[in-house]
């Protein structure tokens, strides 16, 4: 019988914290009792750094949700036919109950839950002072908040996992999409009390981060039907927190936009990431904790070009999968000075010898087509797609790459949207004319290809909420938000009529906002039910 993943994710987390815990004293756990696993701060800080580790599973944002993110928007499509039929399902609007990408960051995502609450739960019995035990337990409130939120807009009502013992955990059920949003509100709302101004780095949230998701959660909230009137006013609230502390908070735009994306860059710009670390030993058995997928990126290979040889000097196994490549339209449409378009799009390669191969003739590359590729990933500075270890044992799709889970470009965006949505023209045309502005500066290059030009040019007044939605979807393009934006703004019109395009994409609107929930926990949770259209599929 297979067991459902919310009544057992906690019990997954013995492993968890058997790795991410090393320094702690050998003491028999019969349960995840905290005050059986965490007795100090630095024991708690283990725990949270458990949560971290499960965050960046291939399983999760690793590949499986971060690919499901990016192709279902409207800015890619399938480039190798051959990929997996779980990536087309997503793709074609066409997933079922038992889609393949689910199956694993649902899972995977109530495990970082559990991780999260057992270091929350652990408050009352850990040694010290609450300015020594709440930043640390912010820190969980942040991830708690983050999971939750990813997973209210893509399947609606879940079972929100707020710490409580359950006698029966078979017994629980969905909470309404307003009481989701509450408790993600809630813990953010600690987590800006007592997460530090400045984070050690960024792969840890600080004050700027947490201000910044809850800003994103009124804006999402305030076009949804859990829509409260204060929503939009608390957006601007909150994303002018950050803005007008830009200085305590230590964030800033960087002045390239190129350089936000390079791997070993350290950038003011991004409020929380993820660090993943390549890992060339493959010889333990997939799943395996401590091995094969964990915390490895794996996005950078799936969007990477396929046959590129411009790395092999460095690493033979630098190539990538053209599995998830952009659609041709967004390449047509995007302003060639608009420099973002050149580090988010990668347009020549060097095949079989022949350098600036260009992307018109990539369909004579094997599993391929002829659109560019995503550069955010796999080229960045040139090498965030190098995979580390020998020819034997390279696993041919590991990498380095950061995954920016927000930046402060982003926060500006949500501040110009809440502004529009206010009535202040003025404030929202600032906010947005910054990050143009940086836009315009691509501050030269070695070889000075790219020098600043007058595009986009600044907007000089009456924006719209189309115009808000087409600057992020420029800025943020291929970051995973555009699905997000899509579904609050009931966009679901983008995929239709958008040729020349990979495929056709039948969107309904009474289906395919939300995602299908895990069947798995759908069949043995009375409590769960399945998003309407994909009942009994």
């Amino acid at each position: 019988m297979k067991n459902s993943y919310i009544t057992s994710a906690i019990f997954a987390l013995i492993m968890v914290f058997a790795m991410s815990c090393e320094d702690l004293e050998e003491r028999p756990v019969g349960v995840l009792a905290p005050e059986g696993l965490f007795k100090t701060v630095s024991e708690l800080k283990s725990g949270v750094n458990g949560g971290y580790y499960l965050l960046a599973r291939e399983e999760f944002y690793g590949r499986k949700l971060s690919l499901a993110l990016i192709v279902r928007s409207d800015m890619c499509g399938i480039g190798d036919p051959g990929t997996a039929t779980r990536r087309h399902a997503c793709d074609l609007m066409q997933m079922e109950q038992d889609n393949g990408l689910v199956n694993s960051f649902w899972p995977m995502g109530y495990k970082i839950l559990a991780a999260a609450n057992t270091v929350i739960n652990a408050r009352d019995v850990v040694a010290g002072t609450d300015e020594e035990i709440n930043p640390v337990v912010a820190e969980a409130y942040f991830l708690r908040a983050y999971v939750h939120y990813v997973f209210v807009r893509l399947f609606g009502e879940i079972i929100y996992m707020d710490g409580t013992p359950m006698e029966d955990p078979y017994a629980a059920t969905q909470s309404s999409v307003a009481d989701i949003y509450k408790g993600i509100i809630s813990d953010l709302e600690f987590a800006n009390q007592w997460l530090p101004d400045v984070p050690a780095d960024r792969s840890h949230p600080g004050k700027a981060a947490s201000y910044g998701m809850l800003a994103s959660v009124y804006m999402t909230r305030a076009t949804s039907e859990a829509a409260e009137g204060s929503d939009w006013q608390n957006a601007y609230t909150n994303a002018k927190e950050v803005i007008d502390n830009e200085g305590q908070y230590g964030v800033a735009l960087d002045q390239r936009y190129y350089d936000i994306f390079a791997p070993d860059y350290t950038s003011s710009e991004v409020l929380f990431k993820l660090n993943m670390i390549a890992n060339d030993n493959h010889n333990i058995t997939p799943g395996e904790l401590g091995g094969g997928n964990a915390g490895t990126d794996q996005l950078t290979s799936i969007t990477g070009p396929r046959g590129d040889e411009r790395f092999e000097a460095l690493n033979a196994a630098a190539f990538g999968w053209s599995a998830i490549v952009p659609e041709l339209k967004v390449y047509d449409s995007w302003d060639g000075k608009d420099y973002r378009k050149a580090v988010s799009l990668d347009t020549a390669i060097t095949y079989q010898g022949v350098m600036d191969y260009p992307f018109t003739e990539w369909s004579n590359v094997p599993q391929n087509v002829a659109r560019p590729a995503i550069a955010k990933y796999f080229r960045a500075t040139g090498e965030a797609g190098l995979r580390t270890g020998t020819a034997q044992g390279a696993s041919l799709r590991d990498s380095n790459v950061k995954h920016i889970i927000m930046r402060y470009a982003e926060v500006l965006l949500i501040a110009a949207e809440a502004a529009v949505e206010l009535g202040n023209d003025s404030e929202a045309v600032s906010y947005v004319n910054r990050v143009r502005a940086r836009a315009r500066n691509a501050g030269g290059t070695a070889d000075n290809k790219y020098q600043p030009s007058a595009a986009p040019a600044d907007h000089m007044g009456g924006l719209t909420i189309e115009d808000i939605m087409e600057e992020r979807r420029l800025e943020l393009a291929f970051e995973g938000v555009r699905w997000y934006d899509i579904v609050r703004r009931k966009m679901g019109n983008v995929f239709s009529g958008a040729a020349p395009a990979l495929e056709d994409r039948n969107f309904d609107p009474a289906v395919d906002y939300l995602w299908p929930k895990y069947y798995v926990d759908v069949d043995l949770l009375p409590g769960l039910t399945q998003n309407p259209g994909y009942e009994g599929l």
